[in-house]
Protein backbone atom coordinates (compact mmCIF):
# COMPACT_ATOMS: atom_id res chain seq x y z
CA UNK A 1 0.00 0.00 0.00
CA UNK A 2 1.32 3.38 -0.69
CA UNK A 3 1.58 5.64 1.90
CA UNK A 4 3.93 8.37 0.53
CA UNK A 5 3.03 11.86 1.42
CA UNK A 6 5.20 13.57 -0.66
CA UNK A 7 3.04 16.74 -2.81
CA UNK A 8 0.73 15.54 -4.99
CA UNK A 9 0.08 11.86 -3.13
CA UNK A 10 -2.42 11.45 -0.69
CA UNK A 11 -2.48 9.06 1.99
CA UNK A 12 -4.57 6.09 2.26
CA UNK A 13 -6.22 7.33 5.37
CA UNK A 14 -7.30 10.52 3.72
CA UNK A 15 -8.63 8.89 0.77
CA UNK A 16 -10.31 6.44 3.40
CA UNK A 17 -11.95 9.18 5.46
CA UNK A 18 -12.95 11.05 1.75
CA UNK A 19 -14.94 7.83 0.94
CA UNK A 20 -16.29 7.89 4.41
CA UNK A 21 -17.49 11.44 4.58
CA UNK A 22 -19.24 10.75 0.96
CA UNK A 23 -20.97 7.37 2.75
CA UNK A 24 -22.19 9.24 5.60
CA UNK A 25 -23.29 11.90 3.24
CA UNK A 26 -25.71 9.75 1.01
CA UNK A 27 -26.99 8.33 4.79
CA UNK A 28 -27.64 12.28 6.61
CA UNK A 29 -29.63 12.72 3.21
CA UNK A 30 -31.93 9.37 2.91
CA UNK A 31 -35.40 10.10 4.36
CA UNK A 32 -35.88 8.07 7.65
CA UNK A 33 -39.55 8.26 7.62
CA UNK A 34 -40.06 5.34 5.20
CA UNK A 35 -37.77 3.34 7.90
CA UNK A 36 -39.60 0.29 9.22
CA UNK A 37 -40.30 0.54 12.35
CA UNK A 38 -38.59 -3.44 13.31
CA UNK A 39 -34.86 -1.51 11.87
CA UNK A 40 -35.07 1.88 14.34
CA UNK A 41 -33.03 -0.79 16.79
CA UNK A 42 -30.81 -2.24 14.51
CA UNK A 43 -30.03 0.99 12.77
CA UNK A 44 -29.34 2.90 16.14
CA UNK A 45 -27.04 -0.05 16.80
CA UNK A 46 -24.92 0.39 13.44
CA UNK A 47 -24.67 4.37 14.20
CA UNK A 48 -23.55 3.18 18.13
CA UNK A 49 -20.49 0.71 16.38
CA UNK A 50 -19.60 3.43 13.67
CA UNK A 51 -19.06 6.19 16.52
CA UNK A 52 -17.14 3.94 18.32
CA UNK A 53 -15.00 2.65 15.79
CA UNK A 54 -14.25 6.31 14.92
CA UNK A 55 -13.58 6.93 18.12
CA UNK A 56 -10.89 4.74 18.06
CA UNK A 57 -9.19 6.17 14.79
CA UNK A 58 -9.31 9.08 16.22
CA UNK A 59 -7.73 8.27 19.92
CA UNK A 60 -5.03 6.35 17.57
CA UNK A 61 -4.65 9.51 15.66
CA UNK A 62 -4.66 11.11 18.55
CA UNK A 63 -1.94 8.99 20.39
CA UNK A 64 0.25 9.17 17.79
CA UNK A 65 0.36 13.00 16.97
CA UNK A 66 1.33 13.05 20.64
CA UNK A 67 4.53 11.08 20.03
CA UNK A 68 5.35 12.85 17.02
CA UNK A 69 4.84 16.34 18.67
CA UNK A 70 2.31 17.71 16.13
CA UNK A 71 1.49 20.40 18.25
CA UNK A 72 5.06 22.31 17.66
CA UNK A 73 3.16 22.64 14.17
CA UNK A 74 0.93 24.99 16.20
CA UNK A 75 2.41 26.48 18.75
CA UNK A 76 -0.16 24.63 21.46
CA UNK A 77 1.17 23.96 24.92
CA UNK A 78 0.87 20.59 24.84
CA UNK A 79 -1.39 17.77 22.44
CA UNK A 80 -4.47 18.32 24.86
CA UNK A 81 -4.62 21.93 23.40
CA UNK A 82 -3.34 20.87 19.81
CA UNK A 83 -6.95 18.79 20.38
CA UNK A 84 -8.79 21.37 21.29
CA UNK A 85 -7.82 23.62 18.66
CA UNK A 86 -8.42 21.26 15.55
CA UNK A 87 -11.90 19.80 16.96
CA UNK A 88 -13.08 22.87 19.09
CA UNK A 89 -13.54 20.30 22.11
CA UNK A 90 -13.86 22.05 25.68
CA UNK A 91 -10.40 21.87 27.79
CA UNK A 92 -11.77 18.98 29.97
CA UNK A 93 -12.73 17.37 27.13
CA UNK A 94 -9.83 17.05 25.31
CA UNK A 95 -7.56 16.45 28.15
CA UNK A 96 -9.79 13.29 28.72
CA UNK A 97 -9.15 12.41 25.23
CA UNK A 98 -5.65 12.47 25.29
CA UNK A 99 -5.17 11.00 28.97
CA UNK A 100 -7.53 8.30 27.08
CA UNK A 101 -5.72 7.47 23.88
CA UNK A 102 -2.46 7.23 26.11
CA UNK A 103 -3.83 4.36 28.15
CA UNK A 104 -5.30 2.36 25.05
CA UNK A 105 -2.17 2.30 23.69
CA UNK A 106 -0.13 2.02 27.36
CA UNK A 107 -2.03 0.10 29.89
CA UNK A 108 -5.83 -1.16 28.04
CA UNK A 109 -4.61 -2.35 25.02
CA UNK A 110 -7.94 -4.88 25.64
CA UNK A 111 -10.51 -1.81 25.82
CA UNK A 112 -8.83 -0.54 22.76
CA UNK A 113 -9.41 -3.82 20.83
CA UNK A 114 -12.89 -3.62 21.69
CA UNK A 115 -13.39 -0.17 20.75
CA UNK A 116 -12.31 -0.47 17.36
CA UNK A 117 -14.59 -3.74 17.00
CA UNK A 118 -17.24 -1.17 18.29
CA UNK A 119 -18.06 -3.87 20.99
CA UNK A 120 -17.88 -0.96 23.36
CA UNK A 121 -18.89 2.75 23.33
CA UNK A 122 -16.60 5.81 23.80
CA UNK A 123 -18.20 6.64 27.07
CA UNK A 124 -17.50 3.32 27.72
CA UNK A 125 -13.80 3.38 27.42
CA UNK A 126 -13.50 6.76 29.43
CA UNK A 127 -15.22 4.30 32.45
CA UNK A 128 -12.77 1.35 32.49
CA UNK A 129 -9.85 4.13 31.72
CA UNK A 130 -10.92 5.63 34.94
CA UNK A 131 -11.71 2.80 37.38
CA UNK A 132 -7.88 0.96 36.15
CA UNK A 133 -6.25 4.82 36.89
CA UNK A 134 -8.09 4.65 39.94
CA UNK A 135 -6.05 1.14 41.22
CA UNK A 136 -3.67 1.71 43.72
CA UNK A 137 -0.40 1.39 41.96
CA UNK A 138 1.39 -1.30 43.83
CA UNK A 139 -1.38 -3.41 42.04
CA UNK A 140 0.33 -5.72 40.01
CA UNK A 141 -0.28 -6.31 36.30
CA UNK A 142 -2.34 -9.78 36.32
CA UNK A 143 -5.07 -7.99 38.79
CA UNK A 144 -4.70 -4.88 36.38
CA UNK A 145 -5.59 -7.47 33.60
CA UNK A 146 -8.35 -9.24 35.56
CA UNK A 147 -10.27 -6.33 36.56
CA UNK A 148 -9.97 -5.00 33.06
CA UNK A 149 -11.06 -8.12 31.18
CA UNK A 150 -14.06 -7.95 34.49
CA UNK A 151 -15.04 -4.59 33.18
CA UNK A 152 -15.26 -5.49 29.49
CA UNK A 153 -17.49 -8.46 30.13
CA UNK A 154 -19.56 -6.19 32.52
CA UNK A 155 -20.06 -3.45 29.54
CA UNK A 156 -22.07 -5.57 27.39
CA UNK A 157 -24.55 -5.77 30.01
CA UNK A 158 -24.30 -2.46 31.62
CA UNK A 159 -24.46 1.67 30.55
CA UNK A 160 -22.26 3.74 31.36
CA UNK A 161 -23.70 5.11 34.81
CA UNK A 162 -24.15 1.39 36.25
CA UNK A 163 -20.43 0.22 34.49
CA UNK A 164 -19.50 3.24 36.34
CA UNK A 165 -20.33 1.81 39.83
CA UNK A 166 -18.82 -1.61 39.12
CA UNK A 167 -16.05 0.08 38.32
CA UNK A 168 -15.85 2.11 41.99
CA UNK A 169 -16.91 -1.41 43.76
CA UNK A 170 -14.63 -3.13 41.67
CA UNK A 171 -11.53 -0.81 43.53
CA UNK A 172 -13.56 -1.22 46.78
CA UNK A 173 -12.88 -4.99 46.00
CA UNK A 174 -9.23 -4.65 45.30
CA UNK A 175 -8.44 -2.11 47.77
CA UNK A 176 -10.36 -2.02 50.42
CA UNK A 177 -8.36 0.49 52.75
CA UNK A 178 -7.26 2.69 49.95
CA UNK A 179 -10.44 2.54 48.56
CA UNK A 180 -11.57 4.21 52.33
CA UNK A 181 -9.07 5.94 52.28
CA UNK A 182 -9.94 8.05 49.00
CA UNK A 183 -13.12 7.68 49.29
CA UNK A 184 -13.18 10.04 52.75
CA UNK A 185 -11.36 12.18 51.15
CA UNK A 186 -13.53 12.58 48.37
CA UNK A 187 -16.41 13.11 50.81
CA UNK A 188 -14.33 15.97 52.51
CA UNK A 189 -13.78 17.79 50.19
CA UNK A 190 -17.17 17.50 48.29
CA UNK A 191 -19.04 18.49 51.47
CA UNK A 192 -16.75 21.61 51.70
CA UNK A 193 -17.43 22.42 48.64
CA UNK A 194 -20.87 21.98 49.13
CA UNK A 195 -20.52 24.48 52.74
CA UNK A 196 -19.04 27.19 50.43
CA UNK A 197 -21.41 26.90 47.60
CA UNK A 198 -24.64 27.19 50.18
CA UNK A 199 -26.82 30.36 48.77
CA UNK A 200 -29.56 31.90 49.10
CA UNK A 201 -31.52 35.14 47.11
CA UNK A 202 -34.80 36.82 47.64
CA UNK A 203 -36.49 37.42 44.20
CA UNK A 204 -38.66 40.49 42.76
CA UNK A 205 -42.12 40.69 44.75
CA UNK A 206 -45.27 40.49 42.33
CA UNK A 207 -49.01 40.21 42.88
CA UNK A 208 -48.31 39.76 46.87
CA UNK A 209 -46.01 36.93 46.28
CA UNK A 210 -42.15 36.71 46.08
CA UNK A 211 -39.79 34.50 45.16
CA UNK A 212 -36.75 32.45 47.50
CA UNK A 213 -33.62 30.58 45.73
CA UNK A 214 -32.40 28.35 48.03
CA UNK A 215 -29.11 25.98 47.83
CA UNK A 216 -27.90 23.71 50.78
CA UNK A 217 -25.56 21.43 51.79
CA UNK A 218 -27.27 17.59 52.48
CA UNK A 219 -26.63 17.86 55.76
CA UNK A 220 -27.96 21.61 56.51
CA UNK A 221 -30.89 20.12 53.93
CA UNK A 222 -31.77 16.80 55.76
CA UNK A 223 -32.32 19.12 59.22
CA UNK A 224 -34.55 21.49 57.37
CA UNK A 225 -36.29 18.28 55.70
CA UNK A 226 -36.55 16.59 59.03
CA UNK A 227 -38.24 20.45 60.99
CA UNK A 228 -40.75 20.44 58.35
CA UNK A 229 -41.96 17.20 58.06
CA UNK A 230 -44.05 17.25 61.34
CA UNK A 231 -45.26 20.70 60.11
CA UNK A 232 -46.24 19.38 56.41
CA UNK A 233 -48.61 16.44 57.43
CA UNK A 234 -52.18 16.82 55.93
CA UNK A 235 -54.42 18.09 58.27
CA UNK A 236 -56.92 15.63 60.00
CA UNK A 237 -60.53 16.47 57.76
CA UNK A 238 -62.16 18.48 60.18
CA UNK A 239 -65.78 20.73 60.08
CA UNK A 240 -64.00 22.51 56.93
CA UNK A 241 -63.19 19.11 54.94
CA UNK A 242 -60.22 17.49 54.07
CA UNK A 243 -57.06 18.64 53.22
CA UNK A 244 -56.77 19.47 49.70
CA UNK A 245 -52.99 21.15 49.77
CA UNK A 246 -50.34 19.61 47.06
CA UNK A 247 -47.62 18.45 48.71
CA UNK A 248 -45.52 21.68 47.60
CA UNK A 249 -48.35 23.75 49.12
CA UNK A 250 -48.33 21.70 52.53
CA UNK A 251 -44.22 22.49 52.89
CA UNK A 252 -44.36 25.88 51.64
CA UNK A 253 -47.30 26.42 54.83
CA UNK A 254 -44.74 23.78 56.94
CA UNK A 255 -41.88 26.26 55.96
CA UNK A 256 -44.12 29.83 57.15
CA UNK A 257 -45.16 28.06 60.34
CA UNK A 258 -41.45 27.45 60.64
CA UNK A 259 -40.13 30.80 60.53
CA UNK A 260 -43.16 32.23 62.75
CA UNK A 261 -42.33 29.70 65.61
CA UNK A 262 -38.27 30.81 64.87
CA UNK A 263 -39.57 34.45 65.43
CA UNK A 264 -41.57 33.61 68.61
CA UNK A 265 -38.76 31.37 70.18
CA UNK A 266 -37.30 32.94 73.19
CA UNK A 267 -33.84 32.47 71.59
CA UNK A 268 -34.64 33.53 68.30
CA UNK A 269 -31.26 35.30 66.45
CA UNK A 270 -31.37 38.95 67.05
CA UNK A 271 -29.88 42.06 66.11
CA UNK A 272 -28.55 44.93 68.04
CA UNK A 273 -30.79 43.34 70.93
CA UNK A 274 -33.97 42.99 69.13
CA UNK A 275 -35.65 40.35 67.86
CA UNK A 276 -36.83 40.06 64.02
CA UNK A 277 -40.00 42.11 63.43
CA UNK A 278 -42.00 43.59 60.98
CA UNK A 279 -43.19 47.17 60.42
CA UNK A 280 -46.25 47.93 58.63
CA UNK A 281 -47.16 51.69 57.94
CA UNK A 282 -50.87 52.41 57.97
CA UNK A 283 -53.56 54.92 58.99
CA UNK A 284 -55.02 54.20 62.13
CA UNK A 285 -58.54 54.70 61.26
CA UNK A 286 -58.31 52.70 57.99
CA UNK A 287 -56.86 49.97 60.51
CA UNK A 288 -59.60 50.68 62.75
CA UNK A 289 -62.73 50.79 59.60
CA UNK A 290 -60.94 47.45 57.60
CA UNK A 291 -60.79 50.12 54.86
CA UNK A 292 -57.75 50.60 52.40
CA UNK A 293 -54.15 49.25 52.71
CA UNK A 294 -51.21 49.86 54.85
CA UNK A 295 -47.33 49.07 53.45
CA UNK A 296 -44.69 46.36 54.87
CA UNK A 297 -41.82 48.14 54.98
CA UNK A 298 -39.30 45.79 53.58
CA UNK A 299 -36.30 45.64 51.31
CA UNK A 300 -38.07 43.34 48.76
CA UNK A 301 -38.64 46.53 47.05
CA UNK A 302 -37.88 50.31 46.49
CA UNK A 303 -40.77 52.36 45.58
CA UNK A 304 -38.67 55.49 46.10
CA UNK A 305 -38.84 58.20 49.13
CA UNK A 306 -42.05 59.19 50.60
CA UNK A 307 -43.01 61.04 54.05
CA UNK A 308 -43.86 59.75 57.03
CA UNK A 309 -45.22 61.51 60.61
CA UNK A 310 -44.57 59.42 63.50
CA UNK A 311 -46.64 60.71 66.77
CA UNK A 312 -44.16 61.36 69.38
CA UNK A 313 -44.91 62.23 73.45
CA UNK A 314 -43.34 65.07 75.16
CA UNK A 315 -41.34 64.29 78.32
CA UNK A 316 -41.85 65.40 81.81
CA UNK A 317 -39.38 68.51 80.91
CA UNK A 318 -41.19 69.14 77.50
CA UNK A 319 -38.38 66.68 75.62
CA UNK A 320 -39.18 64.55 72.78
CA UNK A 321 -40.70 68.22 71.12
CA UNK A 322 -39.90 71.08 68.85
CA UNK A 323 -41.38 73.41 66.90
CA UNK A 324 -42.90 71.07 64.13
CA UNK A 325 -44.77 68.68 66.90
CA UNK A 326 -46.06 71.96 68.49
CA UNK A 327 -44.04 71.46 71.38
CA UNK A 328 -46.58 69.25 73.43
CA UNK A 329 -46.10 65.55 71.27
CA UNK A 330 -47.74 65.64 68.26
CA UNK A 331 -46.94 64.41 64.79
CA UNK A 332 -43.41 65.29 63.92
CA UNK A 333 -41.49 64.45 60.08
CA UNK A 334 -39.10 62.23 61.41
CA UNK A 335 -37.65 61.63 57.17
CA UNK A 336 -38.55 59.19 54.26
CA UNK A 337 -39.01 55.51 54.18
CA UNK A 338 -38.39 52.77 51.62
CA UNK A 339 -42.52 51.83 50.64
CA UNK A 340 -42.77 48.44 50.47
CA UNK A 341 -45.21 45.62 49.40
CA UNK A 342 -48.94 46.96 50.14
CA UNK A 343 -51.11 44.74 52.43
CA UNK A 344 -55.02 44.43 52.90
CA UNK A 345 -56.26 45.76 56.01
CA UNK A 346 -57.60 42.72 57.30
CA UNK A 347 -53.85 40.99 56.81
CA UNK A 348 -52.44 44.14 58.95
CA UNK A 349 -54.88 43.63 61.81
CA UNK A 350 -54.47 39.76 61.79
CA UNK A 351 -50.63 40.32 61.42
CA UNK A 352 -50.62 43.01 64.51
CA UNK A 353 -52.95 40.31 66.30
CA UNK A 354 -50.74 37.17 65.72
CA UNK A 355 -47.23 37.98 65.05
CA UNK A 356 -44.34 40.42 66.00
CA UNK A 357 -45.78 43.48 64.46
CA UNK A 358 -44.86 47.21 64.65
CA UNK A 359 -47.80 49.01 63.41
CA UNK A 360 -46.15 52.81 62.46
CA UNK A 361 -48.74 55.46 63.63
CA UNK A 362 -50.98 52.69 64.88
CA UNK A 363 -48.30 51.92 67.46
CA UNK A 364 -47.48 55.86 68.35
CA UNK A 365 -49.39 56.37 70.57
CA UNK A 366 -47.88 53.98 73.18
CA UNK A 367 -44.65 54.25 71.68
CA UNK A 368 -42.07 55.99 74.12
CA UNK A 369 -39.50 57.47 71.04
CA UNK A 370 -37.50 59.96 73.41
CA UNK A 371 -35.97 58.63 76.07
CA UNK A 372 -33.05 60.74 78.58
CA UNK A 373 -29.66 59.51 79.59
CA UNK A 374 -31.68 57.05 82.46
CA UNK A 375 -31.54 54.30 78.92
CA UNK A 376 -28.21 54.19 77.67
CA UNK A 377 -29.33 51.64 74.63
CA UNK A 378 -31.66 52.88 72.14
CA UNK A 379 -35.25 51.37 72.56
CA UNK A 380 -36.57 48.58 69.79
CA UNK A 381 -39.17 51.66 69.19
CA UNK A 382 -36.53 54.07 69.02
CA UNK A 383 -34.21 52.46 66.00
CA UNK A 384 -37.50 51.25 63.96
CA UNK A 385 -38.09 55.40 64.24
CA UNK A 386 -34.32 55.69 63.03
CA UNK A 387 -35.11 53.57 60.51
CA UNK A 388 -37.89 55.26 58.98
CA UNK A 389 -36.09 58.63 59.44
CA UNK A 390 -32.88 57.48 57.74
CA UNK A 391 -34.19 54.74 55.04
CA UNK A 392 -34.11 50.64 56.71
CA UNK A 393 -30.32 51.32 55.34
CA UNK A 394 -27.18 52.65 57.10
CA UNK A 395 -26.80 56.09 56.95
CA UNK A 396 -23.02 56.37 56.24
CA UNK A 397 -22.25 58.19 52.97
CA UNK A 398 -22.94 55.27 50.33
CA UNK A 399 -23.26 52.56 52.87
CA UNK A 400 -26.16 50.24 51.89
CA UNK A 401 -26.53 47.54 54.85
CA UNK A 402 -29.67 46.58 55.84
CA UNK A 403 -31.19 48.08 59.15
CA UNK A 404 -31.19 44.89 60.25
CA UNK A 405 -27.42 44.45 60.04
CA UNK A 406 -26.19 47.60 61.49
CA UNK A 407 -26.26 49.53 64.80
CA UNK A 408 -27.77 52.81 66.58
CA UNK A 409 -25.02 55.13 67.60
CA UNK A 410 -25.29 58.49 69.78
CA UNK A 411 -24.12 61.37 68.32
CA UNK A 412 -23.31 62.66 71.28
CA UNK A 413 -21.53 59.47 72.77
CA UNK A 414 -23.91 58.46 76.23
CA UNK A 415 -20.64 58.54 78.23
CA UNK A 416 -20.22 62.46 77.55
CA UNK A 417 -24.34 63.18 78.20
CA UNK A 418 -25.55 62.40 75.08
CA UNK A 419 -29.18 61.43 75.30
CA UNK A 420 -30.94 58.33 74.08
CA UNK A 421 -33.55 59.71 71.81
CA UNK A 422 -33.85 60.05 67.95
CA UNK A 423 -32.15 63.84 67.78
CA UNK A 424 -28.86 62.58 69.11
CA UNK A 425 -29.06 58.89 66.87
CA UNK A 426 -27.94 57.80 63.61
CA UNK A 427 -27.91 53.94 62.28
CA UNK A 428 -24.47 52.53 60.84
CA UNK A 429 -23.02 49.53 60.43
CA UNK A 430 -20.88 47.94 62.15
CA UNK A 431 -17.72 49.05 59.96
CA UNK A 432 -19.16 52.39 59.36
CA UNK A 433 -19.68 52.52 63.41
CA UNK A 434 -16.19 51.48 63.79
CA UNK A 435 -14.98 54.70 61.47
CA UNK A 436 -17.07 57.37 63.63
CA UNK A 437 -15.38 56.39 66.54
CA UNK A 438 -11.65 55.55 65.31
CA UNK A 439 -11.04 57.29 62.00
CA UNK A 440 -11.54 61.01 62.68
CA UNK A 441 -15.11 61.44 61.27
CA UNK A 442 -17.50 63.31 62.64
CA UNK A 443 -21.27 62.91 62.29
CA UNK A 444 -23.79 65.74 63.86
CA UNK A 445 -27.37 66.59 63.35
CA UNK A 446 -28.14 69.03 60.19
CA UNK A 447 -30.24 71.32 60.69
CA UNK A 448 -33.13 69.42 58.65
CA UNK A 449 -33.24 66.82 61.43
CA UNK A 450 -31.17 64.52 59.26
CA UNK A 451 -27.59 63.45 60.67
CA UNK A 452 -24.47 64.86 58.34
CA UNK A 453 -21.07 63.64 58.62
CA UNK A 454 -17.86 65.47 57.97
CA UNK A 455 -14.56 64.06 57.06
CA UNK A 456 -11.40 64.10 58.57
CA UNK A 457 -8.84 66.47 57.01
CA UNK A 458 -7.15 63.87 55.47
CA UNK A 459 -9.78 62.46 53.43
CA UNK A 460 -10.95 65.96 52.43
CA UNK A 461 -8.80 69.27 53.10
CA UNK A 462 -11.82 71.66 52.73
CA UNK A 463 -13.65 69.40 55.25
CA UNK A 464 -16.78 69.81 53.17
CA UNK A 465 -19.66 68.64 54.95
CA UNK A 466 -21.61 65.33 53.35
CA UNK A 467 -25.55 65.01 53.52
CA UNK A 468 -26.41 61.96 52.38
CA UNK A 469 -30.15 62.83 52.45
CA UNK A 470 -30.05 65.68 50.08
CA UNK A 471 -31.00 63.69 47.22
CA UNK A 472 -33.51 61.63 48.51
CA UNK A 473 -35.29 64.09 51.35
CA UNK A 474 -38.40 65.37 50.23
CA UNK A 475 -38.25 68.84 53.12
CA UNK A 476 -41.32 70.80 53.71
Amino acid sequence: MDIDTGEGLTHPLMRWLAGVGEQIEGAVECPTLSLPLREYESALREIAVCEARLASLRSSLTRQAELNEVRKLTGAANTAGWVQQVTRMGRREASVSVRLAKALDQTIQATGSALSEGEISLGQAQVIERAIRRLPNDVDAAVRAEAEAFLLDSAQALDTDDLDKAGKHLYEVIAPEDAERRIGKQLEEHERRARESRTLSFGPVRDGMGTMFLRLDVPTLAILQALLDPLARPRPTGPDGPDLRSSERRYADAFAELLALAQAAASAPTRGSISPRLTVTMNHDDLANKLGYGTLNSVLTDSGPAHLQVKTQAGPDGSGSDERSGGSGGHALIGYRITGPPLSATLVRQLACDAEIIPVVLGGDGAVLDLGRGTRLFTYSQRHALAERDGYFGHFPECRRPEKWIEAHHIQHWVDGGATDLNNGVLLCQHHHTVIHTKGWTVRMGDDGHPEYIPPPWVDPYQNVIRPNDTTLIRR
